[in-house]
């Protein structure tokens, strides 16, 4: 069936049962709406999107349908019933779905037998005789498109019935004396002493957005809960079939109408007279009405007197300001006379509906698609949609029409267009009576004249000066660096990264009263504009072309010293094909995105701080370090990629894509759906302190009384530890208790935190480590098993940066263990995982659990070991490097004569490599080892530490100053918890070599002579899987060659099938060439042997994060006697033969061997290697045509 956007957003009814009514005249009942296909507008009691229809009784009295039918099927009238109970008020709506579930939930929701066809069906409601058609679409209605409703047009009228600036009376409750009867029509509201004009409200800020004119009537500032009243007078209700309830707030409220509650927004579950709000409301969308369909409680209004009751709430008594302005409106609905049938573009499950259409124009569609080109195109446009005209713009705006399809913005088009250059087509298809298609975008990118953009920084056509609304803005390519470096290198580099290219009306960007580049500071829905989004591959791969609603993102680089802001993309239905719907990172993760963010360098770029030493420092590499780190340690992190951005044609340097938290990417990654999702993130720019951006406080609440009072009583509440994870106090899962927090995730976010140096995520440096900034957290409430998980963002005050101290990389060795004592620490409003973490150093196993992690990160080539950390680099800067240069061409003159260029970019990143990284895990372990985070006294090393060894090896433990303990069932932790030895009988002290003879993982630890526990070191051993050690000896050498040699072409003995595809050949003697002279070992010297009962301690190098096994003449102290004559054999040498004296092709060696019987690493006659290799080739040849070869042959 044809696919269509939604023009609306997904919804789950709520349905009350009805009562059963006197039936009255039938007659008059309507089937005012159908959806056929519907996808992603509605879901029933048990979360499916079924299809569906309205029932609209346009009378002044209820109408029973017990015993009525509806059907699918004009010769089948009586084909589903009603059943009794099911009723529609007056001028109300029934929703039915057509779902084949043949039910009546209690709740109400009405459920037919069968289901509707989107191809265009009958559909009929008909009278309790069976016979009568009350009414129908006959002979059926047409093709249905998904999520696009279709039926009868209405009008409706409106009617305000509380509005902005009527009298109300208010009151700041002392006590919750009259929270039993405040909300109800007939209360005495004589006692509340606050009275004016709607809306109520304080404001002590002078900065913008300001509250100042958007109330009527101050109250006392500091105000976090006001009770206001409503009056007012309804003669009739006839009619009456929605009812809308406008809000501007900050920060929350509770809304009743007559005594009911009808709406609630960011109030807590137990809301009482001296709540507050549980989050912060956004200022620029607090001053904007925000609507609230509440309608499904009309039914409450009553002919007479009525009250609408409000308790508003505001995030906290520190807050700087305080709204409240309520409007209440009801609407009323009727049939267009004479009556219109067609489709909708908004569909109204239970509601009256708006105008119809025809249909819609179909997008238009490019013959040439979006690319780079380098010779001209002819660009032929189309639609399928007959009779449809097509507008088509080349300047980045939006085509458009009059009445008369005439264009008032754009060309109308007659033929291909020619695209000489860097073109921006935008393209709509119009047709009368029926709505516009979306624009579509295809941009052309002609790289030739990219890099003669505005040479000398002059505007481009159309575009904003530098100086509008005080944005300074930089345009053009530096001719300095294609002087320097030459206009291939600069292609080069434009191709080196996919592009974005963003067209939007440069209006919406830099209009100076409505622009969003221009007023960056302003925030929320009201600044999002419209604009296409294409994907574009320099090597030809296809990309995507979609539409978004675009934003400024960020904090303090929003201002307008900075040129080059970064955007955020919100993919939503109304902008043309809902979620983006693509494979952006690796095929494991998302694929559809509600957002995303175009984040660039800011902090430490050229393009705003050219002229100090945070543009010295410009890397593109800090921030993502963080997020790529997070990842490595196996945590759920956000994703991005590198990319080049043109806004408009003009070339505006390099960005990158990255994931947001909110509901939606936790229905992605985490499963369920989106909306039981709690977000909570850091807001300083409203609270200051932590906003719950999604979902309800409850759990978060609840984790910081658990922490709050472990941290106050550490005795008495240590069990809360245990609590906050679901435990119980031996550390077995408690089903009755809900998982809030995810220990390890926290314990890895503080890690990188603390390796990176970060001191602006978590608590923020710049806010004197008094509060936090730049983090999120996220966690399914409705599973019940998923604590909160803690996600790094925006770290890119990190890796040595020096903007803190003025100093380039003036933060090398800066310490961000802390603690951070702060007056707000114990303050809700300001709870974050660092103040959480602290709360739980107080608890020995928390803080245990820390040090075993420390261990694990950074040695032994953990993620926060020196080589990890630069390889992580490494491959970052590979992927942007390259694109430097570009970026370079267009920002590196930014407040600068000389620009920046690949040099500076080159130096940065070489001492991030070669300086910082190299020293920083000997730093941080001191740091640790100052604040108890780690030990100061030896970890346990293995003689090897994990991966394949041969069967029999004898594994050695070495340390100073303890009892070494050890299990080695993979899951047996030597230390209990409370810190005693285990009692298990897996649990063995070290008095030996352990012999492994299976795949075993070992768990170890040392324990002091003071008590005191080393981190837990683990590790896992394969036996025998060593590649290309075909004779299991623990080394590849020549005996392996000769197992090779023995059993080629054998699919039974398979000891030498070294790729397991079930035959011993060719690509088997690749395996044993490629590994040739590896072991199985650390080392090549022996193994442990049985009769040690003491080893030294390991080498332990805090600089690199490796702990080093000691050497093989160091575990040689006291061998004991043995009966195992194989422990006595000579330890293997490497072989004298190496892969330089091997040819590459395994037929010349067996050739050799047949012919001249000699070793294969003795001299080789000249005659004896042609005839070989000319019987090599034949051999080739039969194996290319999957032949066998035969050996005697040769």
């Amino acid at each position: 069936m044809p696919s269509l956007p939604s023009r609306g957003g997904r919804r789950r009814l709520h349905l009350q049962r009805l009562e059963p009514r006197c039936v009255l005249d039938a007659a008059s009942l309507r089937i005012t709406e159908v959806m056929a296909s519907n996808d992603d507008t509605l879901v029933d009691f048990q979360g499916d999107s079924s299809d569906w229809l309205e029932i609209y009784n346009p009378s002044s009295a209820a109408v029973d349908l017990a015993g009525m039918y509806l059907t699918d099927d004009s010769d089948e009238l009586t084909k589903w019933r009603f059943p009794a109970g099911v009723s529609i008020d007056p001028g109300g709506f029934l929703l039915v779905f057509a779902s084949d579930k043949n039910t009546v939930t209690p709740g109400g929701e009405v459920h037919t037998s069968f289901r509707l066809s989107a191809g265009g069906e009958y559909v009929g409601l008909v009278g309790a005789d069976g016979q009568t058609v009350v009414d129908a679409y006959s002979p059926e209605f047409p093709e249905q498109f998904e999520d696009i409703s279709y039926g009868l047009a209405m009008t409706t009228t409106s009617t305000t019935l509380v509005a902005e600036g009527v009298t109300a009376r208010a009151w700041r409750p002392t006590s919750g004396v009259y929270d039993a009867t405040w909300t109800d029509v007939g209360f005495d509201d004589s006692v509340f002493d606050i009275v004016g004009p709607s809306g109520f409200g304080y404001e002590e800020s002078s900065g913008f957005p300001n509250f100042n004119g958007q109330f009527n009537t101050a109250v006392p500032p500091g105000t976090t809960s006001l009770y206001v009243r409503y009056d007012f007078n309804l003669e009739s209700l006839a009619d009456i079939s929605g009812l809308t309830l406008r809000m501007k707030y900050d920060d929350g409220f509770v809304a009743y109408l007559n005594g009911q509650q009808i709406e609630s927004v960011n109030a807590r579950a137990s809301n009482a007279w001296n709540s507050t709000a549980f989050t912060g409301h956004d200022d620029f969308d607090a001053i904007s009405f925000e609507p609230f369909d509440v309608s499904d409680h009309a039914s409450l209004l009553q002919a007479g007197p009525n009250v609408l009751a409000i308790h508003a709430l505001n995030f906290s008594s520190n807050s700087s300001d305080f709204l409240v302005v309520p409007e209440l409106v009801a609407t009323r609905a009727s049939i267009v006379e004479p009556e219109e049938v067609g489709y909708f573009e908004n569909a109204t499950p239970g509601g009256p509906n708006g105008g119809t259409f025809a249909g819609f124009a179909d997008e238009p569609t490019f013959s040439v698609p979006h690319g780079f080109y380098e010779a001209p195109q002819s660009v032929a446009i189309s639609t399928s949609t007959a009779g449809a005209v097509i507008v088509f713009t080349t300047d980045g705006s939006t085509p458009a029409v009059d009445d008369t399809l005439t264009p008032v913005n754009g060309q109308l088009y007659t033929g291909p267009i020619a695209v000489t250059g860097t073109t921006t087509l935008r393209a709509t298809a119009f047709k009368q009576d029926f709505k516009p298609s979306f624009v579509r975008a295809s941009t052309y990118l002609f790289l030739d004249d990219v890099i003669q953009q505005s040479p000398s920084g002059q505007t481009p056509a159309g575009w904003a000066p530098s100086g509008t609304n005080g944005q300074e803005l930089n345009y053009g390519i530096d001719p300095d660096i294609l002087s320097l470096y030459g206009e291939r290198a600069v292609k080069d580099s434009l191709a080196a990264l996919p592009a974005i290219s963003l067209t939007t009306d440069l209006e919406n960007l830099f209009d100076p009263q409505t622009g969003i580049y221009v007023n960056a500071l302003n925030r929320g829905r009201e600044w999002e504009r419209a604009a296409s989004v294409e994907l574009i591959h320099p090597d030809g791969t296809e990309g995507f072309s979609t539409n978004a609603g675009l934003r400024i993102r960020g904090g303090y680089h929003r201002n307008d010293f900075n040129p080059k802001h970064a955007f955020r993309l919100y993919f939503r239905d109304e902008y043309g094909d809902g979620l983006l719907d693509y494979q952006l990172f690796d095929e494991a993760d998302a694929t559809r995105f509600d957002v995303l963010d175009l984040r660039t360098a800011q902090n430490y770029s050229w393009a705003a701080w050219g002229n100090t030493i945070n543009g010295l420092q410009n890397s593109y590499l800090r921030e993502v370090f963080a997020r790529d780190t997070q990842a490595d340690m196996g945590q759920p992190h956000t994703r991005s990629n590198y990319y080049h951005l043109y806004v408009d044609g003009q070339y505006y340097g390099v960005y990158m894509t990255q994931e947001r938290i909110q509901e939606h990417f936790g229905e992605s990654y985490f499963g369920g759906d989106e909306s039981d999702y709690d977000v909570v993130k850091s807001d300083p720019f409203e609270s200051g302190g932590t906003e719950i951006a999604d979902g309800t406080d409850v759990a978060w609440r609840e984790l910081f009384e658990l922490a709050q009072d472990l941290a106050d009583n550490p005795g008495g509440d240590a069990d809360n530890f245990w609590a906050m994870q679901g435990l119980n106090p031996d550390g077995t899962r408690n089903d009755e208790l809900e998982v809030l927090l995810d220990v390890d995730n926290l314990i890895d976010y503080m890690m990188i935190i603390i390796y990176t140096g970060g001191h602006d995520t978590g608590i923020s440096a710049f806010f004197g480590n008094q509060r936090a900034n730049n983090w999120f957290g996220i966690r399914n409430r409705e599973a019940g098993d998923m604590g909160f998980q803690f996600f790094l963002h925006d770290n890119e005050h990190s890796l040595g940066a020096g903007e803190l101290v003025g100093v380039v990389h003036g933060t090398e060795d800066i310490d961000r263990t802390g603690p951070f004592y702060s007056n707000l620490d114990d303050e809700f409003e300001f709870f974050n995982p660092v103040f959480l973490h602290q709360d739980l150093l107080i608890h020995p196993e928390y803080k245990q659990m820390f040090v075993d992690r420390v261990y694990e990160l950074m040695f032994n080539d953990g993620p926060l070991t020196a080589s990890a950390s630069i390889a992580r680099m490494t491959e970052r800067a590979g992927q942007v490097g390259p694109a430097i240069i570009a970026e370079s061409a267009r920002w590196g003159d930014s407040k600068r004569a000389t620009p920046y260029d690949k040099a500076d970019w080159d130096a940065e990143v070489a001492w991030l490599l070669n300086s910082y990284f190299p020293g920083r895990g000997n730093t941080v372990l001191q740091q640790l080892r100052a604040d108890g985070l780690y030990t100061s006294f030896s970890t346990p090393a293995f003689s090897q530490h994990g991966g394949v060894v041969p069967s029999g090896y004898e594994l050695g433990i070495a340390t100073r100053g303890g009892t070494i303990y050890y299990s080695t069932d993979g899951h047996t932790d030597p230390r209990e918890i409370g810190g005693g030895i285990s009692s298990s009988s897996e649990v063995q002290p070290y008095a030996g070599a352990i012999v492994l003879t299976e795949g075993t993982e070992v768990w170890t630890r040392m324990l002091t002579t003071n008590g005191d526990w080393s981190a837990l070191v683990k590790a896992s051993f394969t036996i025998g899987a060593l590649p290309g050690d075909y004779d299991a000896s623990g080394l590849v050498d020549q005996q392996d060659y000769s197992v090779w040699r023995s059993t080629y072409g054998s699919t039974t003995d398979l000891r030498a099938d070294g790729n397991g595809d079930g035959r011993v050949d060719a690509a088997d003697y690749t395996v044993w060439r490629d590994n040739l002279g590896t072991s199985s070992g650390l080392d090549a010297g022996p193994s442990v042997s049985a009769g040690i009962t003491a080893a030294p301690a390991p080498t332990e190098d805090p600089s690199t994060g490796e702990r080093a096994a000691p050497t093989a003449a160091a575990w040689l102290l006291a061998p004991a006697a043995t009966t195992n004559s194989e422990a006595d054999a000579p330890t293997p040498q490497p072989s004298a033969l190496s892969q330089s004296d091997l040819p590459d092709d395994p037929l010349l060696l067996l050739a050799l061997d047949r012919v001249e019987r000699t070793s294969v690493t003795g001299p080789v006659d000249s005659t004896l290697v042609e005839s070989a290799a000319s019987k090599e080739g034949e051999a080739s040849a039969s194996l290319d045509e999957g032949l066998d070869v035969n050996l005697e042959a040769l």
